[in-house]
């Protein structure tokens, strides 16, 4: 049976690394598993790799005119995996990835699930209540999806379209193999002590305002049409938007002295940049809870574990029953236990250096002075 190698984990757990070492390592390609890296809108927000040579599908769609599901993601890799040899699969959005690993068929022709997802769209375009429009598609529906989660809002329609409002979930073909059937997949998962990957994320969020994110947002702010049904954005995007639009008010003149305005326009770029923090540390929190949930054939690794590059390959290499041991054995589950995230999400608003705050405010007041 053929090997397939993921390395996933969380933000900031330095996955991308260690793929490029790997990659040169076995001489083979690598696939994002990223909900963002696959459009070209966004290579400062989705913290493109510094080499792309190597790599598979970054890039490929626009983000304006395109948005891929999970079933599209999955036929544009299984294509890749027929055309290459044992590729590299990394990345961390989990829907995808379990999507990938563990779907089967859907009992719809490619054409059907298309035409639906088109029509979805237009559906939400100019949707200012998302809530009553599946009640309006679905035969019974119990407010179960997050109205700010617009991924799933497609999704549901899409369903509920193909089934004629009986499915909120895709109806599979039980006969049809798997890919975790068909392949040996061989997962890593990275993780390490919350207080360690918060410093991580929050030095990377740090990079990105250094590279450029603030105008990355706005150039994706003035393509895009604001009263578009969005279904893909960055982490922090909404928040800039917002922060934006409180600038434009302190320039558009209200009544308050040139103080005041410099005052608030510093407490809100310092909330700004907080909240960029504690979406990005939230994220990780989803990352964790949902592995654990639902990606169960994954071996956990401490990321400061030495020679981690060596052990990764000793169970790559390894038979299936040694792998598969080390999955299920009490090492494994201590250190999915013991690293929890219940705390992760939770922690006291981090603050800012006095660099970034600067970086943020010059090009936010750039960017109002135009």
């Amino acid at each position: 049976m053929k090997k397939l190698l993921i390395i996933s984990g969380l933000t900031g757990s330095g996955k991308s690394q260690m793929v490029q070492i790997l990659s040169e390592q076995l001489k083979t390609k690598v696939i994002p598993v990223d909900s963002l890296q696959i459009y070209k809108n966004w290579p400062i927000s989705s913290n493109w790799p510094k080499k792309l040579n190597n790599y598979e599908l970054i890039g490929k769609y626009d983000g304006l005119k395109q948005s891929i599901s999970s079933y599209h993601f999955k036929k544009d890799v299984m294509e890749i995996l027929k055309q290459k040899d044992n590729p590299i699969l990394e990345g961390g959005c989990c829907f995808f990835l379990n999507y990938l690993i563990n779907s089967r068929k859907e009992q719809f022709e490619e054409d059907q699930i298309k035409a639906a997802d088109l029509e979805a769209q237009k559906l939400l375009e100019n949707c200012g209540d998302p809530q009553a429009l599946l009640k309006q598609y679905f035969q019974n529906y119990d407010d179960s999806i997050n109205t700010q989660d617009r991924y799933r809002i497609q999704k549901a329609l899409r369903f509920a379209l193909l089934t004629k409002g009986q499915s909120i979930i895709s109806p599979f073909n039980q006969e049809d193999p798997r890919l975790c059937d068909e392949m040996d997949i061989r997962g890593f998962f990275f993780t390490e002590p919350q207080e360690n990957i918060s410093k991580k994320i929050y030095a990377r969020c740090d990079e990105m305002i250094r590279q450029g994110v603030i105008e990355e947002f706005y150039q994706f702010y003035q393509m895009l049409e604001q009263t578009e049904f969005r279904v893909t954005t960055p982490l922090g995007y909404d928040e800039f938007v917002n922060l934006l639009k409180q600038f434009q008010n302190i320039f558009e003149g209200r009544y308050i002295s040139n103080r005041r305005a410099e005052k608030q326009k510093r407490e809100y770029v310092l909330k700004f940049i907080q909240q960029f923090y504690i979406k990005s540390r939230q994220y990780a929190a989803y990352q964790r809870k949902y592995f654990r949930s639902n990606l169960n054939q994954f071996l956990w690794l401490d990321n400061r574990t030495l020679n981690l590059q060596q052990l990764i390959l000793q169970y790559y290499n390894c038979d299936r029953q040694e792998y598969e041991s080390k999955v299920v054995s009490p090492q494994n589950e201590q250190l999915k236990n013991e690293l929890s995230s219940k705390l992760l999400g939770k922690q006291n608003d981090p603050i800012p250096s006095k660099e970034i705050q600067e970086i943020v405010y010059k090009a936010v007041q750039t960017i109002i002075e135009q």
